[in-house]
């Protein structure tokens, strides 16, 4: 490589600099930093055959010493750069200083147990007897243990190329669950934002790593993914067996999923009446209730849309647990909450407009938000699916209103703003930020409210505690008669998918039944029903107006209201 190619992998370089630091300033600090180390290289007239995997490797050095440099830890080995003091021990492993760097930057990709004793021996200059008495182990322990992670650092050295595109070429994991999150939101509020969580799941999912492995694949040194990956154990989003550890919960790619819509879809069409024959006798029934008859017309499309999503999710779902003989019941989780997690993987520079089949029937599930005691109302909650992907509106604002992006989530502030309008409260006078009344007009536009002759009330189903019972009950008989039907069904649709499940989660149900995450069939049922003129009146055309959102909300005046959705 001479010196002028080295300006053709500036813009490589920046964007392999910028997954790493994440801002653009520092990205453009690592790339001047490799390419001036780069080019003092060169100066001496030597040449490189593999350019950008040496690049890579000038880079990880530099970005490992601007790390130690930034967190002010300059005995945590992070490169070539700390004190050798005891470098004549390494000898019959490092004969250059250019191999001294490579063996002191596998030292830093050792396992904790390992490392603490190679840069006790070798940089501290500690004796046997003196590191066994420190870490409480026998002085044996501390020869093989520094037998062994020599052997490692062997192995390091050799697989630090092999493993260096996961370093630079990172993927991006989106986690969501079934269930009742914890005290905190977990498990997404674990790994949202997180991309070396994010990559460290990935990596361990389809067969168990140890940690060097990790380290090595995702070019982060081991003493700063330790902390992750253990938390990831104590939440049970990964699991241990021996050294080697595995993600403990489903994954798919955004091609598995793009893989099997349209056969799902074909699907639909041809079971159709098999698939709507249940809701339709529901929706029989739901037309028959006093609370239907009271509704608006927009009020009775969100009502319609709402009883097909829930007696398709819950029906589906059911489904899938009677063919994979799983259990019904969330575990309890060590956070306080009931839930199982599953995954979606793409590549950093997803594109939602280049995946418009996967980006169109892909849903969140339902959204539930309760509140006791507020504004003069005793009881209420709202039940809701936020449907972006489907030719129905969506209510998520945080993305058209920034000051909705604060502590309180958007469900929560629609259902205090839905106690006020029902009530008629002064919203100063509980507190209710008055900023949220500029989301009225968008609100109104979605037919979540309506305003007429000055006033604005709710434009959604209001039911009180015995109607919403009513409509649990009607939903009960649906979806079961729904998830009978479509058992033997699935069962054969879904059975080539089962050998794409990791073997070490191959043998639990709970996995198995996940499959089914992200599937396509409750939106290509809810488009079939509306093309054949089964579901909401104002006909199906996504060009033109499009539905109301799938949304129910509850109120309840009285002290006591007790709901049942079992």
């Amino acid at each position: 490589m001479q010196n002028k190619t080295l300006e053709t992998q500036i813009d490589f370089l920046l964007s392999a600099a910028l997954q790493k630091c994440g801002d653009i300033y520092d990205a453009e600090d690592l790339t001047q930093e490799t390419l001036l180390a780069a080019l003092s290289y060169l100066s001496g007239g030597k040449t490189i055959r593999d350019e950008r995997s040496w690049l890579l490797t000038v880079m990880n050095r530099r970005f490992n010493d601007m790390l130690r440099k930034k967190y002010r830890q300059p005995t945590i080995l992070m490169g070539c750069d700390f004190d050798w003091t005891y470098e004549s021990a390494w000898d019959d492993t490092a004969q250059t200083e250019e191999e001294a760097c490579s063996v002191r930057q596998a030292v830093a990709y050792l396992a904790k147990t390992y490392r603490e004793v190679i840069v006790r021996f070798y940089m501290d200059g500690q004796g046997i007897t003196e590191i066994a008495a420190a870490l409480g182990i026998p002085e044996g322990t501390v020869k093989s243990r520094l037998y062994l992670g020599r052997k490692q650092i062997r192995k390091g050295m050799d697989d630090m190329e092999k493993y260096a595109k996961q370093s630079y070429a990172p993927v991006r994991l989106t986690v969501t669950n079934s269930g009742m999150c914890g005290r905190a939101g977990e498990p997404s509020s674990l790994i949202d934002g997180d991309l070396a969580v994010q990559n460290i799941l990935w990596l361990a999912y389809k067969k168990p790593l140890t940690i060097e492995e990790i380290s090595q694949a995702i070019g982060i040194p081991t003493a700063y993914i330790e902390p992750d990956i253990k938390k990831l154990v104590d939440e049970e989003l990964m699991c241990r067996t021996g050294t080697k550890y595995y993600t403990n919960f489903m994954i798919s790619t955004v091609e598995d999923q793009e893989k099997y819509i349209p056969a799902q879809k074909l699907l639909v069409k041809e079971y159709f009446d098999l698939f709507w024959n249940p809701l339709e006798s529901g929706l029989k029934l739901l037309f028959e209730t006093d609370f239907y008859g009271a509704c608006s017309p927009d009020a009775k499309n969100s009502l319609e849309l709402y009883f097909a999503f829930h007696c398709l999710d819950y029906g589906i779902y059911r489904a899938f647990c009677d063919i994979f003989n799983a259990v019904q019941n969330f575990p309890d989780r060590p956070n306080g909450g009931q839930w199982i997690a599953f995954g979606t993987v793409h590549s950093t520079e997803f594109h939602p407009n280049e995946h418009v089949e996967l980006m169109a029937h892909l849903y969140s599930g339902e959204r539930h938000e309760y509140l006791n005691h507020f504004a003069g109302c005793k009881r209420a909650e709202l039940h809701a699916y936020s449907a972006s992907g489907f030719p129905a509106r969506s209510y998520d604002l945080s993305s058209e209103y920034p000051f909705l992006q604060g502590n309180e989530n958007f469900d929560a502030v629609l259902t205090k703003l839905l106690c006020l309008l029902k009530t008629d409260t002064d919203p100063e006078s509980v507190g209710f930020n008055t900023e949220y009344f500029k989301a009225i007009p968008w609100l109104a536009d979605c037919k979540i409210l309506s305003q007429t002759d000055g006033k604005t009330v709710p434009n959604i189903p209001v039911l009180n505690c015995t109607q919403i019972k009513v409509l649990w009950d009607i939903c009960k008989q649906a979806r079961e008669a729904l998830a009978k039907n479509m058992k033997e069904i699935l069962a054969g649709f879904f059975q080539g998918k089962n050998q794409e499940i990791p073997a070490h989660l191959d043998s639990v149900p709970l996995h198995k039944q996940y499959l089914y995450a992200g599937h396509a069939l409750l939106f290509a049922t809810i488009r079939e029903a509306m093309k054949r003129g089964k579901l909401y009146d104002g006909g199906y055309d996504e060009e033109k107006e499009q539905p109301p959102c799938p949304m129910v909300f509850v109120w309840e005046s009285v002290e006591k209201c007790q709901t049942d959705r079992e």
